[in-house]
């Protein structure tokens, strides 16, 4: 088993433990996770792993017990992408509105 997979194992695990939205809905589903390169921000992320840039509060909820600040996040984090049915991707986009004064 290669570190990356081992880290990816123990990432299922916590998201178990943790009850990760992207977990629910059965076994199906895979976590997917991202690791934050410099520069990168939420906002890039989103545009990159979900399509969207406003579905950045998503990512940061799914990963709040490691992202205190959503402006802040560091190389090297791995984080969990949340899996959007069109329901949680309309919330998201409203939920980002509402944080720029849309």
């Amino acid at each position: 088993m290669t570190l990356r997979h081992a880290a990816a194992s123990f990432s299922v695990a916590i998201g178990l433990a943790l009850g990760l939205p992207a977990l629910r809905g059965g076994a199906a589903e895979s976590v997917r996770t991202h690791f934050v390169a410099t520069g990168e921000t939420l906002t890039h992320i989103a545009l990159y792993r979900l399509g969207d840039p406003s579905l950045w509060p998503a990512i940061y909820e799914a990963n709040r017990d490691q992202i205190k600040d959503p402006s802040l996040i560091y190389p090297g984090q791995e984080l969990a992408i949340p899996s959007l049915d069109p329901a949680r991707r309309e919330a998201a986009r409203r939920e980002a509105n509402a944080r720029n004064g849309s």
